[in-house]
């Protein structure tokens, strides 16, 4: 997995829009119905509106911890072993 993300692209600056709008122009990714994205957010020109029902950004490099919702997206800033357990969580909550 390391080599494949590492030969994907150039590596000398975060366009996280950008990979997103490459992701979202391939037909299999357009109907998915969870995305999940980690992140540092150092992005040079922010985040795409996300296009699945269940979207969720990790901020692994944060300046605060918390959760905040915008854009479609569920930005949770702050890294847990414990994320797919919160989105698990989430998740069967709003389908109770």
């Amino acid at each position: 997995m390391r080599d494949a993300m590492v030969g994907s692209q150039a590596h000398s600056g975060t366009y996280l829009k950008r990979a997103l709008t490459q992701l979202h122009d391939k037909a299999a990714w357009r109907e998915l119905d969870r995305l999940i994205v980690i992140t540092d957010e150092q992005s040079h020109h922010g985040i795409l509106q996300a296009w699945a029902p269940r979207a969720y950004a990790v901020n692994v490099a944060p300046y605060k911890h918390g959760i905040s919702y915008g854009n479609g997206w569920t930005h949770v800033d702050g890294w847990s072993e414990r994320i797919v357990d919160y989105i698990a969580a989430v998740e069967a909550q709003a389908a109770a």
